[in-house]
């Protein structure tokens, strides 16, 4: 088609049919583009047609061929080389274009937004089938699961660590770890695959965690966000008993909330309200005392069984920091928003296989697409009065040894003006 008939076809159609004219005519260029790249290996090969170059190849005739060509399966005619013995070469530009590779990006894309891998062959019209389908994402996720498990960890400087658990089908469960780091960050770690939410597989996790660098600082503290599950408590204890722990009050909401009588639950929301938003020490005992005793006249054993729990409910509160960093470390959102997204995307999968990698690939591939969306916390700027909190006694000792000096050598200068 010359540039003026395109020209003229373009300004006499509508809106629609020049989006379809110009597409077909990208694809004809491409098409065209490819059989000029093949019949040029062929003249490599052979010479030109007319002059042979008196080489080993010859031609051999055309037949039907298939090309992947901006995500559609397009039919070509490709030329054919045979050796002076008969046998066949395959050429180059011709495995390039059709291989289902070329459809890589696109169908990983789609899987990870949740598309199953049936409907993808269908929406294709079989152009890529399901096992071509199964077999790019077996190797993309394989892929993601080593980036994973492979990252050097030790480079970070961790402030604080949140532990979650989530359940994927009975009896398919894996332990999440993420990492905030001094400037905000947020960073996706590691995971570990079991039956349950046991004392083992959260112990496996925060081992393969400390050999990959992630441990405490000789300086100060880690703070240990997670959720009220005893094993990751005691895990914890195990692996960091300086930790600072802070048990997610979300989740204490979530169940203490279903103890309670329909008309009282307002109420109750509105003292855990309260309870996140409380700024330091005081206030935030405060607040809890306040929780307990409504608590004891509505339901005596949650009031008990809550302030047994007191030491974990308000570890951060104890550490006496402003509250803008309440949003962020009084609960497990970040675990919870990111793998609540990966679930929109796992929802097609009817059954997870435990005796293969499938947990273990889709669940690394799941925390990197989520990590892939962090942004570092509100008020990281605040985190230097966090890591300040969570210091040792040794380095606080040294920190108001350090001011105190500063101080006398102030008076000191002042003194000797005054004298002057």
């Amino acid at each position: 088609m010359t540039k003026n008939k395109l020209r003229e076809q373009l300004l006499q159609a509508t809106k629609e049919e020049s989006l379809e004219i110009f597409q077909e005519t990208m694809r004809m260029s491409v098409r065209l583009a490819l059989h000029e790249m093949m019949a040029e290996e062929v003249n490599e090969l052979c010479g030109s047609k007319h002059y042979p170059n008196g080489s080993k190849y010859k031609r051999a005739g055309n037949e039907s061929g298939r090309a992947y060509l901006e995500g559609k399966k397009e039919s070509v005619i490709r030329p054919r080389v045979r050796t002076e013995a008969g046998e066949e070469i395959r050429l180059a530009s011709y495995e390039a274009a059709s291989s289902q590779q070329n459809l890589y990006d696109e169908v990983i894309q789609q899987v990870c937004e949740g598309i199953s891998m049936r409907g993808l062959e269908r929406a294709g019209k079989k152009k890529i089938s399901k096992s071509a389908i199964a077999r790019m994402w077996v190797g993309k996720s394989l892929e993601q699961l080593d980036y994973l498990r492979s990252r050097d960890l030790s480079q970070y400087d961790f402030i604080a660590l949140m532990i979650d658990g989530v359940r994927l089908a009975e009896g398919v469960w894996i332990i999440i770890a993420l990492g905030i780091d001094i400037s905000g960050k947020k960073l996706m770690l590691d995971f570990e695959e079991g039956s349950s939410e046991n004392g083992t597989v959260v112990g496996e996790l925060i081992r393969r965690l400390k050999k990959r660098g992630v441990d405490e600082p000789k300086d100060r503290k880690l703070l240990i966000v997670r959720d009220g599950s005893p094993s990751i408590k005691a895990a914890v204890n195990e692996h960091w008993p300086k930790a600072v722990q802070q048990e997610c009050l979300i989740h204490m909401q979530r169940h203490t909330r279903k103890k309670l009588r329909t008309r009282d639950r307002a109420d109750f929301d509105n003292h855990c309200k309260a309870l996140r938003e409380a700024q330091g020490k005081e206030a935030g005992v405060e607040a809890f005392e306040d929780l307990i005793d409504f608590l004891s006249e509505r339901n005596a054993a949650a009031a008990l069984a809550l302030r047994d729990r007191r030491e974990d409910l308000l570890g951060f509160h104890d550490l006496d920091v402003d509250s803008t960093l309440n949003v962020t470390f009084l609960n497990t959102n970040c675990i919870e928003n990111s793998i609540g997204n990966w679930r929109e995307a796992t929802h097609n999968i009817k059954r997870w296989n435990t005796k293969n990698e499938m947990v273990s690939r889709w669940s690394a591939s799941g925390m990197l697409w989520a990590e892939n969306g962090f942004n570092k916390i509100r008020h990281a700027e605040d985190l230097g009065k966090l890591a300040a909190a969570l210091a040792t006694p040794e380095e606080a000792s040294s920190l108001r040894s350090e001011s105190s000096s500063g101080v006398a050598s102030a008076q000191k200068t002042t003194c000797q003006k005054a004298l002057k």
